[in-house]
């Protein structure tokens, strides 16, 4: 059925709050939704109103995750569940996906055998990003999504290639741009610090953990419109390295508008340890830099936790105010819920490869935003 008689901005408006599934099954009845669902404004509002869903990366495959925080006491519905592992990537068979990074719906894939490829997991679409490194190291080299924000009606996507290690004054990255198709360096000398978590890209510009060389903590930004690094405040102070503690810091996207902050404290003397959550007050678009309110605190004495978590990502719920965190010891992956009076394990598997790179939990928006093509084959060679 068509709005026949609705003006076109209203049709859109209507259209752009409707769930993605559902376009893709209106999709081939009418032509003129086949249009609006591939124009870019239309998209890029559409994507902005999409409802969440989870991802999770485990073992070289992305799965779907079914959270239901309200059965956690509930011992018929599991409140984690693998729902389903996505299909495996067109275009190239038996693909290992190592890490990832979500922007918009799109997942930018590195496999374990250094190749990198843009995959939207609803569409099916994908567009392998020729890169061939020029250094022995790029087992250290890390990738991130984002975007151009100066074009309001639509996104101009970029990739961005740094060094997962102590980034130098001076040092020198690359920037992969769709509409080019090339690659390009460029030289920044504000880093100078070391990237202490994975990447997280919200509003189109990637944010990290990351200390100085004298161990202090702060979040840097990537602003993929300026192509310029920025320094972000942290909830409270970080004084540098203390003997015998081991401090640790994972951010995470919250609704596509604010950033959540993990933080940890191991006390190696006492073997006590502590873990605090701050949310951003504001929208991460609306402010020059960052504010936070105190989200949640976790009392592991009060659950007799005596080891340190190895937190590789969380996501937040702010009404139900819990925390879905994963955390990984060598071969086991487990996932756990945390709130004001609970703390509990619910999902634990052994898992296949290194342990390192994942579980990764991720929020993610099911979106028709399509992939701009160019002619580039897997594992070919960047152009310059």
């Amino acid at each position: 059925m068509v709005f026949t008689n609705l003006p076109r901005d209203l049709e859109s408006e209507i259209l752009s709050r409707v769930p993605a599934r559902s376009l893709q099954k209106l999709k081939p009845t009418c032509k003129r939704w086949y249009t609006l669902f591939k124009d870019p404004e239309f998209l890029k509002k559409h994507v902005g109103r999409a409802e969440r869903e989870v991802l999770s990366l485990i073992g070289f495959s992305v799965y779907s995750v079914s959270v239901n925080l309200s059965g956690i006491h509930s011992s018929v519905d599991p409140p984690i569940e693998m729902t389903g592992m996505f299909n495996s990537l067109k275009d190239s068979a038996n693909v290992k996906i190592l890490e990832i990074c979500e922007c918009n719906g799109l997942l930018l894939c590195t496999t374990n055998d250094s190749r990198l490829v843009v995959w939207n997991p609803y569409t099916g679409e994908t567009r392998w990003i020729p890169y061939k490194s020029s250094t022995h190291y790029e087992m250290y080299h890390k990738f991130v999504l984002g975007y151009d924000n100066s074009n309001k009606s639509c996104y101009s996507y970029k990739i961005l290639r740094c060094y997962h290690g102590l980034i130098d004054f001076g040092a020198e990255f690359e920037i992969y741009e769709f509409n080019s198709d090339s690659w390009r360096s460029f030289y920044d000398n504000s880093p100078n610090c070391s990237l202490e978590s994975k990447g997280v890209t919200l509003k189109g510009n990637t944010y990290w953990f990351t200390s100085d060389t004298e161990g202090r903590q702060f979040i840097l930004m990537f602003n993929f419109t300026t192509e310029k690094f920025g320094r972000l405040s942290l909830p409270y102070q970080s004084g540098g390295y203390v003997d015998d503690v081991v401090e640790t810091g994972v951010l995470s996207a919250v609704r596509e508008e604010k950033l959540a902050l993990l933080y940890e404290r191991f006390d190696e003397l006492t073997d006590s340890s502590e873990m605090k959550i701050w949310v951003t007050n504001t929208k991460i678009d609306e402010a020059k830099d960052l504010s936070w309110s105190d989200f949640l605190v976790v009392d592991f004495c009060k659950y007799m936790v005596t080891r340190m978590t190895n937190v590789l990502s969380f996501l937040v719920d702010e009404e139900k105010k819990m925390v879905v965190f994963c955390d990984t010891d060598q071969n086991m992956t487990r996932f756990y819920i945390v709130g004001e009076d609970i703390y509990k394990e619910v999902y634990n598997d052994i898992t296949e490869g290194s342990f390192s790179y994942w579980p990764r939990l991720v929020s993610y928006a099911p979106s028709l935003v399509q992939i701009q093509q160019g002619k580039v084959n897997p594992g070919g060679k960047r152009k310059r």
